[in-house]
């Protein structure tokens, strides 16, 4: 009985990401085929810190903007991020989202490395940004 419960969980959790992607339920119905980034403010509750994410849909990558730099901070981070990683390119083959852009051409550098564009995006922190000391 757990595991039915635990497959409609997920099924419901997969069906709402889709929905997102389509653009029913993000400010202003914008589905993702309309736009080129998607801006998201990720909190990292291991580090009790929010950072930005962008995700640029012409190059498969996942830019983070961080204010706290340091190796072990950055691997909490990408940690935390990976799921993101994972789950989007899955989301996007499942909504028919790279059959309806063909302005996204797959000779970008990060799209070459994938064997399918179900793999999983490049996670990239961005460098020279401010930055605040952790208490």
């Amino acid at each position: 009985m757990h595991d039915i419960k635990v497959q409609n969980e997920i099924f419901d959790l997969t069906k709402k990401l889709r929905e997102y992607v389509l653009g029913f339920y993000i400010l202003g119905n914008t589905p993702w085929v309309s736009v080129d980034y998607v801006l998201m403010p990720i909190n990292v509750k291991e580090a009790w810190h929010w950072v930005l994410g962008i995700l640029s849909l012409h190059t498969g990558c996942i830019y983070i903007y961080d204010s706290i730099r340091s190796s072990r901070h950055d691997a909490v981070v990408h940690k935390a991020l990976n799921s993101f990683a994972v789950m989007i390119p899955l989301l996007l083959n499942t909504t028919t989202f790279y059959q309806q852009r063909s302005d996204i051409t797959m000779d970008k550098p990060h799209f070459l490395e994938k064997e399918e564009l179900s793999n999983p995006f490049a996670i990239i922190s961005v460098d020279n940004l401010p930055q605040q000391e952790k208490a």
